[in-house]
């Protein structure tokens, strides 16, 4: 089972352009999956040929700059406002993850209490769950490129979930390489 050790920060590359970098991938299956503003569920269980389940591996409240220097900005929040921290893992049936998730997102009493119950539960990923609540959500791509899964290299895609047109959550998802190829 995955349990990486939680990031301090939220990580944001300083590229703005993550279409040029998605190019720099061979497979067209990795450049379509970092492409994508949505479905990322839906793709990665396409790949694995199963249905993924959530895994939360640690959830705490922190203030919006302790969560990265671009947390407050892209959140539209103040530095001391506080934002929720969670890290989770897609897994296969068996327990293999095939991804890993970093997400900081908006809380507080301007949320419809279906949409913070998306962001804190642990049934769901939490675009099938924003989904399955009917909020209308969109995505923006902030970034793509590679880090590691252990020793091995893995792609990355960073974005932006859109609640109208209120930013709601940051998202990292770090891809198993063993699933989605990092060259």
């Amino acid at each position: 089972m995955l349990t990486p050790a939680p990031c301090a920060t939220f990580p944001l590359g300083e590229r703005r352009d993550p279409g040029a970098d998605r190019h720099r991938f061979a497979s067209p299956l990795t450049r379509m999956l970092l492409a994508g503003d949505g479905l990322t569920t839906t793709l990665l269980e396409a790949l694995s040929g199963e249905r993924l389940r959530l895994h939360r591996i640690a959830q705490t409240q922190a203030s919006a700059g302790a969560a990265g220097h671009a947390v407050p900005g892209l959140l539209r929040a103040e530095h001391h406002s506080t934002v929720l921290v969670r890290h989770s893992a897609l897994l296969r049936q068996e327990g293999g993850a095939v991804s890993a998730n970093h997400v900081v997102a908006r809380i507080g009493q301007d949320l419809p209490p279906a949409v913070a119950a998306c962001l804190t539960g642990d049934t769901l990923p939490l675009g099938p769950a924003l989904s399955a609540v009917g909020a209308g959500h969109r995505r923006t791509v902030l970034d793509v490129g590679r880090r590691t899964w252990g020793p091995k290299p893995a792609c990355y895609k960073t974005y932006l979930i859109w609640l109208g047109d209120e930013p709601l959550a940051l998202v990292h998802e770090l891809f198993h390489p063993d699933l989605v190829p990092p060259d």
